[in-house]
């Protein structure tokens, strides 16, 4: 501990008669400024969390685009078990998809979780269920709730709420579209003979198909912009102080 009676300024530094000099504070630990720890770099993952869930939803309304072929090789492969062909590029588009469906998840968890620890390096609490943007995902039924709720405690006091629903509730749609469409052709047909028995069920793969693209494409604008903002405000100061 200095002692104020006894610091001396250095030498050049003038002080007034019967003043006392001020004491320097003390360096930061590690080299950085007292008022702020590190952050690790994040735009990196923003942009390609971005630019995975874009081709993600480019996807989605490419496949969208080519439901008709899809249904009328389904409608003849039923029809006709026997002279049934092969369609090698619905089957390359699922597996990219896939693929992609992966990576984009990856990336957004990389960043939710990196934007975390950075505004707890600040000095904030994100608060949420912890690690959620890894594991929230999985869990049946809550995974609706789940992601959310951490992408809400991550983004506190950066993005508003109607930014998060309006990324939030078109994504949780498709999950509710989807399972119509994977299932038409075993609506379709009758179970026990295998014949197709209402081709009127597959046609409705193709508005089915279309709505799911357009709701993508609506949740991942917002999901854009939400990205943007908070990876470019988490840094700043908190207006309150907090």
């Amino acid at each position: 501990m200095t002692d104020d009676s006894q610091y001396t300024p250095p030498p050049g530094i003038l002080v007034p008669d019967g003043a006392q000099p001020a004491v320097p504070p003390p360096p930061a630990p590690y080299g950085f400024p007292l008022a702020a720890a590190p952050t690790l770099p994040l735009g990196g993952f923003a942009t390609a969390a971005i630019v995975l869930t874009g081709s993600y939803t480019a996807l989605s309304v490419i496949s969208a685009a080519l439901t008709p072929h899809t249904i009328q090789q389904l409608k003849d492969t039923l029809a006709d078990p026997d002279n049934a062909s092969f369609d090698v590029g619905s089957l390359a588009l699922g597996l990219l998809g896939n693929v992609i469906a992966i990576a984009s998840f990856v990336f957004l968890a990389l960043w939710m979780s990196r934007l975390r620890s950075n505004r707890t390096a600040l000095g904030e609490t994100p608060g949420g269920p912890p690690a959620v943007e890894w594991w929230g995902w999985f869990i049946p039924v809550a995974d609706f709730v789940l992601p959310y709720l951490g992408m809400r405690a991550i983004t506190r006091r950066l993005v508003g709420v109607g930014l998060l629903l309006g990324w939030w509730i078109p994504f949780c749609l498709t999950w509710v579209i989807q399972p119509l469409v994977v299932t038409a052709q075993f609506r379709a047909i009758d179970l026990e003979s295998g014949k197709l028995v209402h081709p009127e069920v597959l046609d409705t793969m193709a508005p089915l198909s279309w709505s799911m693209a357009a709701l993508l494409t609506v949740s991942w604008v917002f999901l854009a912009v939400i990205i943007r903002k908070a990876t470019a405000r988490h840094a700043e100061p908190s207006p309150t102080g907090a």
